[in-house]
């Protein structure tokens, strides 16, 4: 199983996202991907949690980790450790750099959508990138 974890400061755009994967049109390809999306909360991760922490626990579980979060502020921000610890095996963290731009445009949302299923289904071969963009 493929698993999408969706960052504390997306999880409305996160959820969206997951709706648009189970309409007719991507359903039965999200199906065979064997992909689903969860929340901090629900793999029992603190939605408080430092970058840091929460990349480390998703290349723990085998979760791809979707954020919106580009910084480097602080040596725990999620560009830092991607400098710092990504391996040729590190499961990549999906960037989506204009997140709210779901909300407003159809069209945007099936290219976010379609990207992330490309992704997975390219999964082998995406490892050790570190980060990448959605869309």
């Amino acid at each position: 199983m493929s698993v999408i974890l969706i960052d504390a400061n997306i999880e409305g755009q996160g959820a969206l996202i997951w709706m648009r994967m189970q309409t007719a049109q991507w359903r039965d390809f999200t199906a065979d991907l064997n992909v689903t999306v969860r929340t901090f909360r629900e793999v029992g991760l603190d939605p408080a949690s430092p970058d840091d922490v929460a990349w480390r626990f998703c290349q723990a579980q085998g979760y791809y980790l979707l954020t919106s979060n580009r910084n480097e502020d602080s040596e725990d921000s999620l560009e830092a450790t991607l400098r710092r610890e990504v391996t040729p095996a590190s499961l990549p963290v999906f960037t989506l750099p204009l997140p709210d731009r779901v909300y407003h445009s159809r069209a945007f949302l099936e290219h976010v959508v379609e990207k992330l299923l490309e992704y997975i289904l390219d999964a082998d071969n995406i490892r050790g990138t570190g980060r990448l963009y959605v869309p």
